[in-house]
């Protein structure tokens, strides 16, 4: 009996073990297995572009580039105007007073006004070259480094030209509100000077003195500003395209209220006008001399620069205290 006892006690142990053994086995497979899953790369989106027609063509543009390389300066001062102020090269010996902040370590030199330095722009990697006619030469070069675009301005059409240049920059940097705002302010101070221009009833002459020399001109970019775009009188009604020799005679012969004058000498750091040459005994009987309205022209700002929201502002500022 008791041996019956034995057997059945240990076949009841056993069960209950098994039964344990049963629950530990079936918690084992409830745990969840994990997986590591590599995610797709991101694909890269293409930049958006800009298509700008040109002087010399039609150039697709990438909007933001990175180390522009500016010729213009007319262009570096409507960028800045619009808050544009990454530049990687521009011709630093040229730049113009007034611009003097971009003068620094941080923007390398391109080269000169006429003579592009081509290494040292490859070297900068631009995604844009902006250039004008004085350029004009290098652009087949220029344009195998980068999309380059010549914002020369048509001095038929001054105003729509240079309007066009703003909104091409506007829409390059991604600043197109800002340069709306920015030609709206500039129309209301043209209109203001139109109406004072008219008013005054004064004739003026625009001469560019280079070597001792003065030329006349009312079709060229500085005459086109004054007598076109701000609508001064042309002293000489008769002088259409092409230039005149400014002499005594002429000067005197067209007796111009007021005279103009751009020092290209000074501009490229050739030297001065000698102004004594304004005090010709036939120059002294015109009205501009003798209501002491012979007027020098900030020469960097109108002969290196022009064509930007912040140049042409700063330039209708100079004619407008004149004809006051």
């Amino acid at each position: 009996m008791k041996h019956i006892l034995s057997i059945l006690a240990v076949t009841t142990l056993a069960t209950a073990l098994a039964g344990c053994d049963q629950k530990t086995s079936d918690t084992a497979t409830a745990v969840p297995e994990t997986t590591q899953v590599t995610a797709a790369p991101a694909a890269k989106t293409s930049p958006k572009t800009v298509s700008v027609h040109h002087t010399q063509g039609t150039t697709e543009v990438n909007q933001n580039p990175t180390n522009p390389v500016i010729f213009d300066f007319g262009t570096l001062d409507t960028m800045h105007a619009l808050g544009i102020t990454t530049v990687a090269g521009l011709p630093k010996k040229n730049i113009p007073s007034y611009l003097s902040q971009y003068n620094n370590d941080k923007v390398a030199n391109a080269g000169n006004m006429k003579q592009p330095d081509m290494q040292a722009i490859r070297d900068l990697k631009p995604e844009l070259i902006v250039i004008t006619g004085r350029q004009g030469k290098s652009y087949d070069e220029l344009a195998t480094i980068a999309p380059t675009i010549n914002l020369s301005i048509n001095n038929g059409v001054y105003l729509d030209s240079f309007k066009k240049n703003v909104l091409t920059i506007g829409q390059i940097f991604d600043k197109t509100a800002e340069a709306d705002n920015g030609l709206a302010v500039l129309d209301k101070k043209i209109t203001e000077l139109r109406k004072q221009a008219e008013a005054s009833g004064q004739k003026a002459m625009v001469l560019v003195h280079y070597n001792g020399k003065f030329s006349a001109s009312t079709s060229n970019g500085y005459a086109s500003i004054i007598h076109q775009v701000l609508g001064v009188k042309k002293a000489d009604e008769n002088l259409a395209d092409g230039r005149q020799a400014g002499t005594p005679d002429y000067i005197a012969e067209k007796n111009p209220d007021i005279i103009f004058i751009v020092d290209r000498n000074e501009a490229i750091g050739e030297g001065k006008v000698d102004r004594s040459l304004m005090e010709d005994d036939k120059i002294k009987q015109t009205n501009a001399f003798r209501k002491g309205k012979i007027v020098y022209l900030q020469p960097d700002l109108w002969y290196l620069s022009g064509g930007g929201l912040e140049s042409l502002s700063l330039q209708i500022d100079e004619v407008n205290a004149a004809i006051q």
